[in-house]
């Protein structure tokens, strides 16, 4: 999400009686000395105040500053024209319910039946206080006895602008977009139990479009690595052509290209296909490489082919490449002249799929981008070389016939690039695109679970409330009231005749909200920065699993990329084991597993990492983590895991952890957060309200966890000398004939727990 600047902080209700009265013996006596009791509801229409201070810090207790999500708001203000004086963006969907519990000063400790009801809707609009001004009064009817209080509001959601919708992103991007967010029943329920907020899936109900898409992609490369001179596409070799007159009974007629790389006679392997005694030629073993490159995915080693559009076409350009190569080679023998023939074949299918420069000397082919969509559908449909080991040919196709598959899956259904990639079955011989997965190693143990559509939007802006009472026999006017968060809290503020935790009597006159307003969701504040100034990758590693002789780091050494202000750029956020649906207290319902990654990328200025100092922050709203489980069980709170999702602008390739990173490529590197870290200090509880979860006395349990609500986390992460080494979502290395954990994090909690540098993956 965009930098998210300072923000007023929420201070709380008061309700305020429309006509003074007397202290009654009765609530008929009542009735006579003050016209808006109603004897038959037991209630008196009351002024309802909602107070907002800006321009405020509190402070907790012992007096030390406490930087809380209050301190921010949830967009620049180029996202809403705003001066820094109106940055506040408003309430809506506020609802407030009261209650009598057995006894007064007390705060809901659990969910129960409320007994009465206000939707106030935008309660206060956007820009409408400043820090002289702070407060909104209604009128509503507040029953006898009450004494205690629940509020709930939404921050009104912005816009895109035009710049911002031109870049891809949307007011749910800007914003972040909740699913569902349904007090008690919504329009007019009581039961809080039945209260829950729900992130919004980003997929949005596409999945059906994303997976086809995804099935022609993965089709498309079938086709190519299953080009063959079999069956009908067997053939003789024209001797005009290729110099050597080559019959049908001087090569395999099943011959593939998989048998340059695989055969199947094991006993074979390294031997030309067409000349079974002789060892692959040069021409041969090219294609050999490009093959065996293409289709070894090491999946069970974590291994993540990239697969979103651009890297297929940067795949298929190194892949036609090589191809091209082959194709305009002079064969020095019939083994190579079949080998080039092949070649030719297999061109000329990547031309039905792909346009690109491909140039007759067999140089590198350049400016590779997909054919239309109609044509590559066509040509899927007729094209011969689908293996009959794969089974059917996908078909049904024309639910996609007007999407661009290089926008995939960024730009055309608002995801990360990472929600894409795939693998290869050596037995099928067919590529697919991997269904149930975990994107970058963000999802911990519930990763074999996640789909696509467990990608959700950041968290909306969300209110909460839950107090006693303060209330007075005197009539007091709006503008009385402590206008910041610090004077409410300080009961020195109040004159003496305020009394706390109370409940509404016949005699009340004014009543405000004992405790503040909070943020019901959390914040993360991401930064990055370099831990060195030159990086090193993952070179010497892979080349040692290739060629096992390679022994020591002389021989391939790692490569070296000297950072400045431009060599990564950081486009996108993700942050792993968040509950797609939090309950009444904002806290993840105990029976819904519903888990997922928050994927942010309206990543603004933040984007930057500059050669020395970190980054801009970058903000991203999120659900509470709190695991009630966990507790039950006697184990520690989850840990969290931050992948950041950057660009390689540095000029060069470089090897992540299972295969090369083309410059240009999108990669990640993995953060973890770990709330039971050694050396942390503790967290600052607030003084003046409790924060969920409740004890049943409604205490606050206070167990500290990555994500708190109305708490800002800090993590500080640093692209340390050996982090490339870690870097996630590669592409296969077609450039010659021949990707655990990256990042180091200084966690800090606002308020609480400050990480040390934490060096990641194992280093």
């Amino acid at each position: 999400m965009k930098k998210i600047k300072q923000l007023a902080l929420m201070s709380a209700i008061a309700l305020t009686g429309v006509v003074g009265f007397t202290s009654c013996s009765s609530n008929e006596e009542a009735a006579i000395t003050n016209p808006n009791y109603n004897p038959e509801t037991n209630e008196v229409i009351a002024k309802f105040m909602f107070n907002v201070s800006s321009g405020n810090t509190p402070t907790y207790g012992d007096a030390q500053s406490a930087p809380r999500m209050e301190d921010i708001t949830r967009q620049s203000s180029a996202a809403t024209q705003a001066t820094e004086d109106e940055r506040f963006r408003g309430i809506e969907k506020a609802v407030l319910f009261t209650t009598h519990q057995g006894s007064d000063g007390k705060h809901l400790a659990a969910a129960t039946t409320m007994e009465k009801r206000f939707d106030l809707s935008r309660i206060i609009s956007a820009g409408a206080i400043d820090k002289t001004k702070s407060s909104r009064v209604i009128e509503t009817s507040l029953p006898l006895n009450t004494n205690t209080l629940l509020f709930y509001g939404k921050a009104i959601e912005g816009s895109a602008s035009a710049a911002e919708v031109e870049e891809g992103l949307t007011s749910y991007d800007l914003f972040g977009h909740l699913e569902e967010f349904n007090v008690a029943g919504d329009p007019d329920g009581l039961d809080i139990s039945a209260t829950n907020f729900e992130l919004s899936p980003r997929i949005n109900g596409n999945v059906t479009k994303f997976r086809k898409i995804e099935e022609l992609l993965a089709g498309v490369l079938t086709c190519i690595m299953n080009t063959n001179l079999s069956g009908d596409n067997h053939v003789n070799l024209p001797a005009e052509r290729y110099t050597f007159d080559v019959s049908t009974d001087e090569y395999p007629a099943t011959l593939t290209w998989r048998d340059y790389a695989f055969p199947e006679d094991a006993a074979a392997s390294g031997k030309s296909p067409v000349e079974t005694s002789h060892v692959l030629y040069p021409l041969e073993i090219k294609l050999a490489d490009a093959y065996r490159e293409m289709t070894t995915i090491k999946q069970a080693e974590g291994e993540l082919r990239a697969g979103y559009g651009t890297a297929i076409l940067e795949t298929i350009q190194d892949l036609w490449s090589v191809v091209n190569e082959v194709r305009c080679a002079t064969p020095f023998s019939k083994a190579e002249a079949v080998a080039k023939y092949l070649a030719v074949r297999i061109h000329e299918r990547i031309k039905e799929y792909f346009n690109g420069e491909v140039p007759s000397t067999g140089q590198q082919v350049t400016e590779v981008g997909f054919e239309s969509t109609t044509n590559i559908i066509g040509h899927f449909a007729s094209d011969n070389a689908w293996p009959a080991s794969a089974g059917t040919k996908p078909t049904g196709f024309d639910l996609i016939k007007d999407q661009l598959f290089a926008d995939f899956p960024h730009y055309s259904f608002h995801l990360a690039s990472g929600a894409a990639h795939y693998l290869f079955d050596s037995d099928k011989k067919k590529f697919e695109y991997v269904q149930n997965y975990n994107t970058s190693a963000v999802g911990g143990d519930a990763a074999a679970a996640f789909t696509v559509e467990s990608y959700f939007y950041p968290a909306e802006l969300v209110y909460f409330g839950n107090s006693a009472l303060r209330a007075s026999n005197s009539e007091y006017k709006a503008s009385f009231y402590p206008q910041t968060v610090s004077a409410w809290d300080d009961d020195s503020q109040w004159p003496a005749d305020w009394v706390k935790n109370t409940h509404v009597t016949a005699a009340t006159q004014s009543v405000a909200m004992q405790n503040d307003i909070n943020y019901g969701t959390s914040l993360l504040k991401t930064t990055v920065k370099y831990g060195a100034a030159k990086l090193k990758d993952n070179n010497h590693a892979i080349q040692k699993d290739k060629y096992p002789e390679l022994v020591d780091d002389t021989n391939e050494p790692d490569n070296e990329i000297t950072v400045n202000g431009t060599s990564f750029q950081l486009i996108g956020v993700l942050v792993g084991g968040q509950s797609k649906k939090v309950g009444w207290d904002f806290t993840p319902i105990a029976t819904d597993n519903s888990m997922g990654y928050v994927y942010d990328y309206a990543i603004g200025n933040a984007s930057s990492i500059p050669a020395t100092g970190e980054s801009n922050p970058n903000y991203t709203l999120l659900f509470d983590n709190y695991n009630a489980k966990a507790v039950a069980d006697g184990k520690q709170q989850d840990k969290v895991y931050v992948a950041l999702e950057l660009v390689n602008n540095s000029g060069q390739d470089f090897y992540g952890l299972h295969n090369i990173i083309r410059n240009g490529g999108i990669f990640y590197l993995i953060g973890e957060l770990d709330p039971e870290k050694s050396g942390l200090n503790t967290i600052t509880w607030p003084t003046h309200h409790a924060l969920p979860p409740y004890n049943a006395d409604g205490t606050s349990k206070k167990i500290a966890r990555v994500f708190m609500q109305d708490y800002m986390t800090s993590a500080n992460f640093v692209i340390g000398e050996n982090s490339l080494k870690h870097a996630y979502l590669t592409v296969p290395d077609l450039r010659y004939s021949s990707l655990t954990l990256g990042l180091s994090v200084d966690l800090h909690w606002s308020t609480g727990l400050n990480f040390g540098d934490v060096i990641l993956g194992g280093n």
